[in-house]
């Protein structure tokens, strides 16, 4: 299994999400693009941002890197240690939307908020996707 938020990871939670009938079922009205942008944190041992992104429910243009960036309809940013909270099921992304320690740059958080199942459910399987995050941090 791939460090989280690599090619490597989007590959197989792209595959992951397309197979898994309760995310498909949970996400099948989002019909929205997202992109995220997992900030860098130096001081962790964490030395590049992190960009994915896809359209929900296909899981189509999923991307990684910045240089592959499109325009989506939400944009969503926060800590390398945040986003690791959220993956790791320590806290939910719309709590984190909420307390404002991710930030939502495109797109509309109550929107969000209808899909809080599928958005668990992302991240269930991403953490079974994840065997590792880059500097210090580690698996919950």
């Amino acid at each position: 299994m791939p460090l989280a938020w690599s090619p490597e990871w989007l590959e197989a939670q792209v595959r992951s999400c397309k197979e898994d009938p309760v995310f498909q079922e949970e996400s099948g009205a989002n019909n929205r693009s997202y992109t995220v942008h997992v900030l860098a944190d130096p001081t962790n041992g964490v030395e590049q941002d992190y960009w994915w992104g896809f359209h929900v429910p296909s899981l189509e243009k999923a991307f990684t890197g910045k240089e592959n960036v499109w325009e989506t309809d939400y944009l969503m940013e926060g800590t390398y240690a945040d986003w690791r909270a959220v993956n790791e099921g320590e806290k939910s992304l719309l709590i984190g939307l909420l307390d404002q320690s991710i930030s939502l740059y495109r797109g509309s958080t109550s929107y969000l908020a209808m899909f809080v199942p599928a958005f668990e459910r992302f991240f269930e399987l991403s953490r079974a996707n994840t065997d590792s995050y880059a500097g210090n941090y580690g698996k919950a």
